[in-house]
């Protein structure tokens, strides 16, 4: 409760404000640089953890393919010296003895004899030494034929892919159920006989656990665990015993929809080397968790080339991170006590230093309320807080000359926005605005409108008929605001003169050019479309200074698409003097529609800078369901708010739409 009322009271004060202020601005800094730093500490342990991962699996790589080669070296020797024992049923034995003597690694060897090499011992013959796993006593034995379910000739891989290779074959690892009953690879070479032609292949079964024995003392870390991958996708190693030859990955790995094994296992059956993030959702005793951890785990993989079999190392993230995790809680809580401790001693210096500010608020609130000829209290020290004091006495002295100001700059601004809005009505009187301009008239149907950017704009449109003749126009000046819509004016006007005594086109845009081209010192131009179409025939002449094409298209808009008028581009009203603007025809078919736009519609853009575009405006008429001047511009309108959303007008944004009728 006293805490409530200690907080209560200095809620308000600029000591409170200014203590809070710096202690934010502290508590990010020691923040971005306490996140920094753990980040940091985390990259140079990540960085320590991918160095000494990789080279402990290079390292077990390097010692697994020493012992590989050692094994093969020994085999292949033993082949070169094979035909002086291998060739005599009496000899034979010795050829095996001394190959399994030489080298510790290998179990079994064993030679399989093609079929009814010794006619005495039948079709199979395949004499074998197994070394016992314990005492290391030798044995012989005889293991071919259907007796001993080996009838290698037909089934043994070592025998029919080494005959078939005619070279050295590491054979996939297997459970030897013959022999010696446990996790085997063999390596097999042929012998040939003085025809070159094999007469039998020399194999060294090879058990597996030094593989297991050589990775376990190569992994980086105590909690590190390792799988070892046959090309077949089989365990060799793996941290649950009974996975070892027991489970096919990929299929397992398909069936529980483990996407991120799969992904890893697919990428260490193609030989590649790298690291992985495994996710792991949840730890299960006989899933593919690997080691029944609920972390994820950094698995580093690398290919054992000379056998085609893979390592992987599955180093759990939350153990490797554990000991940044626990100094950046201590951080973190020595951050939060050293906050408060700066946050008390703050308050208090900085209220103390803040009294004479408090007494010289309480004298300026009658200045406030508007009495500027309030007496302030004497403040003598020499700093910020004296030279506060004598502000307000300056500004005691100038805020009743600024209120004065301000009433006579207020009514000022009042009038300026009355004369734009009088200037906004002047101009939108100077443009057609009553739609059906002509209701008597059967021929013709017409609809105009404008929308400018800012309160007056450059946009311009206009029509009359003269002599059974519509006289039309529509431009766009250069710029926006009050100088573009004076421009527009004087276009206006002159257009209405001219037009009112000149029939061709071509010469209505060459006078207003020319009027409008030698004085033209702020190079403003307009760009202009004027028309003239008899109403009697249909026939339409015009003449394009610069403007955007119009489109023609029937009022039944299923017979025809809409296409683009064909003009010449000339240059715009009011940058050339004398130049000579062309005249083209074109004959306009009754429920023909004529529409005209200003680049604001193309170009106006939505949030994403994308603009409305030509096709848009095509596809807005080929949507219509009913075909007029009126509809037709007032669901463009409708079209470009959708498509603008709460982006600001650019452009002034004028259309026109003119549909002939009938000939009268």
């Amino acid at each position: 409760m006293c805490l409530n009322k200690y907080l209560f009271k200095i809620s308000g004060s600029v000591a409170t404000r200014t203590t809070i202020v710096v202690l934010i601005l502290t508590s990010v800094i020691v923040l971005i640089s306490g996140i920094w730093q753990a980040v940091h500490v985390r990259d140079i342990v990540a960085s320590e953890m991918d160095r000494s991962a990789k080279n402990s699996i290079q390292s077990a790589i390097k010692v697994i393919e020493n012992r590989v080669t050692c094994i093969e070296t020994a085999v292949e020797t033993a082949a070169s010296y094979a035909n002086m024992f291998a060739t005599s049923e009496s000899s034979n034995y010795r050829l095996l003895e001394r190959l399994i003597v030489a080298n510790k690694d290998i179990s079994a060897v064993t030679l399989m004899y093609r079929a009814d090499y010794f006619p005495s011992k039948g079709r199979y013959y395949a004499p074998t030494i197994t070394r016992h796993p314990v005492s290391g006593k030798l044995e012989e034995d005889e293991i071919g034929g259907p007796e001993y379910d080996f009838c290698y000739l037909e089934t043994d891989s070592n025998w029919v892919y080494t005959t078939k290779l005619d070279k050295g074959y590491w054979c996939l690892p297997y459970v030897d159920s013959i022999s010696t009953k446990r996790a085997m690879v063999s390596y097999s070479v042929p012998l040939h006989d003085d025809n070159d032609s094999i007469y039998a292949i020399l194999c060294a079964d090879v058990d597996l656990h030094w593989v297991q024995d050589i990775v376990e003392e190569a992994k980086p870390y105590n909690y590190c665990d390792f799988i070892v991958m046959s090309r077949d996708s089989q365990y060799i190693c793996h941290p649950n015993p009974q996975w070892i030859l027991a489970r096919n990955v990929i299929s397992y790995a398909k069936q529980k929809q483990d996407t991120a094994f799969l992904n890893l296992a697919d990428r260490m059956l193609r030989r590649q080397s790298g690291n992985d993030t495994l996710e792991m959702s949840e730890a299960n005793e006989d899933g593919l968790s690997l080691t029944n951890r609920t972390s994820d785990q950094i698995a580093f993989f690398a290919p054992v080339s000379s056998v085609l079999w893979s390592i992987c190392f599955l180093i759990p993230e939350d153990e490797i991170m554990s000991s940044v995790n626990s100094l950046t809680r201590y951080m973190m809580l020595i951050m939060v006590l050293l906050q408060v401790v700066i946050a008390i001693v703050l308050y208090k210096v900085i209220h103390f230093q803040l009294r004479p500010l408090t007494v010289l608020a309480e004298s300026t609130r009658d200045v406030a309320q508007g009495h500027f000829d309030a007496k302030l209290p004497a403040i003598y020290s020499n700093d910020e807080i004296g030279h506060l004091r004598d502000s307000f006495k300056e500004m005691q002295a100038s805020l009743s000359k600024y209120v004065e100001e301000l009433q006579t700059t207020t009514a000022q601004k009042a009038s300026m926005e009355n004369e734009l809005n009088i200037a906004t009505n002047i101009q939108m009187s100077m443009l057609p605005k009553v739609f059906p301009p002509y209701p008597d008239r059967k021929d013709i149907d017409i609809f105009g409108s404008q929308t400018p950017a800012k309160a007056v704009g450059g946009d311009l449109f206009d029509f009359f008929i003269r002599d059974e003749k519509l006289f039309f126009c529509i431009g766009d000046v250069s710029g926006k605001g009050v100088p573009a819509a004076l421009v527009m004016a004087v276009t206006c006007t002159r257009f209405r003169i001219i037009s009112a005594q000149e029939s061709h086109p071509a010469r209505i845009v060459k006078t207003i050019n020319d009027m409008m081209a030698p004085d033209n010192d702020t190079n403003m131009f307009v760009t202009l479309f004027v028309g003239v179409l008899d109403l009697k025939t249909g026939q339409l002449c015009y003449s394009n200074a610069g403007h955007d094409a119009p489109l023609l298209f029937k009022s039944l808009i299923a017979l025809q698409e809409p296409k683009s008028l064909k003009v010449d581009p000339n240059l715009p009203v009011g940058i050339i003097p004398d130049w000579e603007f062309t005249e083209q025809e074109e004959h306009i078919e009754p429920q023909d529609i004529l529409f005209f736009y200003t680049d604001g519609l193309t170009e106006a853009e939505d949030v994403s800078c994308a603009q409305f575009g030509l096709q848009r405006i095509i596809d807005v008429i080929k949507a219509s369901v009913t075909i007029s001047p009126q509809t037709i511009i007032e669901e463009m309108k409708t079209a470009v708010r959708q498509f603008v959303g709460e982006v600001e007008q650019s452009d002034d944004l004028t259309m026109l739409a003119i549909e002939y009728r009938n000939k009268e």
